[in-house]
């Protein structure tokens, strides 16, 4: 009986040592982990996140849209390659050329006004703003319309003849006549004037084209950089809580 309970004393402290002992070795690893978590979580490896560089081009402006536009208008197609430095000299040249244009036919319209309402008071033209540019022609060649009719006449050109009741004019002097046509070539050569801004606007719209043209043809694209940088997130407990990806695009 007291072999037995020697016996059993005797394993019970052997128990109870390889227990001990497996708690203090427990006890260190988990230490041991907690402290090697720490030390990671602290060091520079996870201060520096790893980066992933990318490079996106953009689209390149078309040369067929820049010409078309600037044909419409001259400098949008500038505009639309955001090169207006150089669009805003073609903007202005057309409009310019507009004004230029308007105030030549307003000018000429004026002074034709002038030369009918003349025609009127001296040699009673009727509905002078009904009769065409060749009939104040011959208002101002012929004394009255008996002798344009008479040479027309002449050389035979029956399908020019005009009716007395409709297009009468007779002169009161030569004079008035002379002033007449004066007045008259006056207005051409202003409405002739309209040539050259209408000239003007047609080769800017030419040259602005090309220029557009050139421009889109000629510029590289655009590249810009994209940083891609991922992030790891711990909890408190330094458990692993997911991923954070940060976009930064540099232009």
């Amino acid at each position: 009986m007291t072999f037995k309970i020697a016996v059993t004393i005797i394993s019970s402290l052997i128990i109870f040592a390889n227990a001990y002992s497996q708690n203090i070795n427990h006890s260190k690893n988990g230490n041991e982990v907690l402290e090697l978590k720490t030390k990671l979580l602290n060091s520079k490896t996870f201060e520096k996140s790893p980066e992933i560089n990318t490079s996106v081009a953009d689209s390149k402006k078309s040369p067929g849209l820049a010409l078309l536009f600037s044909l419409i208008l001259p400098g949008s197609g500038h505009f639309y390659l955001n090169r207006m430095d150089v669009g805003k000299y073609f903007f202005g040249t057309d409009v310019a050329g507009w004004l230029g244009y308007a105030t030549v036919s307003v000018y000429g319209d004026d002074v034709m006004d002038d030369a009918k309402t003349f025609s009127n008071e001296h040699a009673a033209v009727q509905d002078v703003n009904n009769k065409d540019d060749d009939y104040f022609s011959n208002v101002g060649n012929y004394a009255n319309i008996y002798e344009y009719n008479n040479y027309q006449l002449t050389i035979g050109a029956y399908t020019s003849l005009y009716n007395v009741d409709q297009n009468y004019w007779n002169w009161d002097n030569g004079n008035n006549q002379n002033i007449f046509e004066a007045q008259r070539k006056s207005s051409e050569r202003i409405y002739n004037n309209r040539i050259i801004f209408g000239s003007i606007l047609i080769a800017n719209r030419i040259v602005a084209g090309i220029s557009a043209y050139l421009i889109a043809k000629n510029d590289p694209k655009k590249v810009s950089s994209l940083n891609i940088e991922p992030e790891l997130l711990y909890k408190k407990d330094l458990s692993f809580d997911g991923v954070k990806v940060n976009l930064t695009r540099n232009f």
